[in-house]
């Protein structure tokens, strides 16, 4: 069993470590739009904004455990990282506008919904194309 961890460590990390950074993404839109009464469009803003950044900390710390030497490397890693979930919170702006604005459907089961679909290439994208364990 733990051979088998080992071997799918990286994955296991990124899915729950993923999870944790889901739950933040909508956890801090729903207070924002629900509880304070924010505009979703705004909520959704700052809500995937702090995903982003819990997400590049623990995706580098903690998943990919990489490491940059220079500024230089970690600025390229980090502008890297914010533009391609830059790609994935514009669709998620998106799909929660059409969703809510053409559908009526219910702001947070739209930040889920939305939110799912993406996450399902993020690691991909991380795994191959920012966190290339550069030694």
């Amino acid at each position: 069993m733990r051979k088998m961890y080992y071997k799918f460590e990286e994955f296991i990390e990124y899915f729950l470590f993923g999870l944790v950074t889901s739950l933040i993404s909508i956890l801090s839109f729903y207070v924002l739009n629900e509880m304070i009464g924010w505009h979703y469009l705004i909520a959704n803003v700052v809500a995937v904004t702090l995903s982003i950044l819990f997400s590049y900390t623990v995706n580098k710390r903690y998943v990919f455990k990489t490491h940059t030497k220079t500024r230089k490397a970690f600025v390229k890693e980090f502008v890297l990282f914010v533009l391609f979930r830059s790609t994935g919170a514009t669709l998620d702006m998106l799909g929660l506008f059409v969703l809510v604005s053409f559908f009526s459907l219910n702001p947070t089961l739209s930040k889920i919904g939305v939110g799912t679909v993406i996450a399902s290439s993020n690691y991909f994208v991380s795994r191959k194309l920012i966190f290339k364990n550069i030694k």
